[in-house]
């Protein structure tokens, strides 16, 4: 029996990973291997570098907007007069915090497998980087947001988010004989009450939350229609997921959430909310 943890991209919300960890420690739920994208990945990596729960939440603590990310309005005045790509921020900060805080030593060395996952731009392919190659650079690759961060440059190739393509990366943990999964999910899973946009800031947050919505539905109808075949019978799923797009900071509900602390523009912006982890 191989046990499995998912953990989703969904920029700021990967805050919300660091709590349900704490409780997967409180049951001693021990993952055989670690899927992440995005700012999962950055999670996954922590974990596999040899980092608990306490000390997934202090680096949490620790990345906040103005101290990780520049941001360049010369980019954009650039954009406009040369017609040319430049993305909105410079992640350079972000990348010597986590350099600073993973040791990718104990990631090589540790038995638990961690997948992480990138998009090649040039053909279009989703990657999968495991632990003895992961350095700094997949793990900026895997969660580099298009049009907002850099795209990475892994062996010489540029790299974008790995959200792209595969948000919710249960396949590689299903095709290497994981039966029981847990899916850390960074949005709600669907059938809730979102209301229709009034702004076009809110009209591209909520394109971004049914992307996220749709990568877990997607994949979910893939192993459904397995199971049907006679495949994957034996699959367990624990989800963890977001109730609330907007978390109410009174609500018991989101007793996992721990506090918010990105508040870049619209992909990164949440209302920030505190949580005893």
């Amino acid at each position: 029996m191989k046990r499995a943890l998912i953990l989703s991209g969904g920029g700021a919300r990967g805050a919300y990973q660091a709590g349900v960890l704490r409780y997967l420690e409180e049951i001693q739920f021990k993952p055989d291997i670690i899927c992440g994208t995005s700012v999962g990945a950055i999670t996954a990596t922590a974990m596999g570098c040899g980092m608990n729960s306490a000390e997934i939440t202090k680096l949490w603590k620790s990345i906040e907007a103005k101290k990780v990310m520049r941001y360049s309005i010369w980019n954009d005045l650039v954009d406009i007069f040369v017609k040319s790509y430049s993305p909105l921020t410079d992640t350079t900060p972000l990348k010597n915090l986590l350099y600073s805080h993973l040791d990718f030593r104990n990631l090589r060395k540790n038995p638990t497998e961690v997948i992480i996952t990138a998009v090649n731009i040039l053909t279009a392919e989703l990657v999968f980087f495991r632990n003895k190659e992961i350095d700094i650079e997949h793990v900026m690759a895997s969660s580099a947001i298009p049009m907002f961060f850099p795209w990475q440059y892994v062996d010489g190739k540029p790299h974008w988010d790995g959200g792209v393509m595969a948000n919710t990366p249960i396949l590689p943990a299903v095709e290497r004989g994981a039966t029981d999964i847990v899916v850390v999910l960074l949005s709600p899973v669907g059938g809730i009450d979102m209301g229709l946009p009034k702004t076009r800031r809110e009209g591209i947050e909520r394109v971004f939350e049914l992307s996220l919505i749709g990568s877990y539905q997607t994949v979910m109808s893939n192993l459904n229609f397995e199971k049907k075949r006679g495949r994957g019978r034996n699959l367990n799923f624990l989800l963890f997921y977001l109730f609330q797009v907007r978390i109410d900071p009174s609500s018991k509900s989101e007793r996992l959430a721990l506090e918010l602390l990105w508040d870049l523009e619209v992909f990164l912006t949440f209302p920030k909310c505190k949580r005893t982890i």
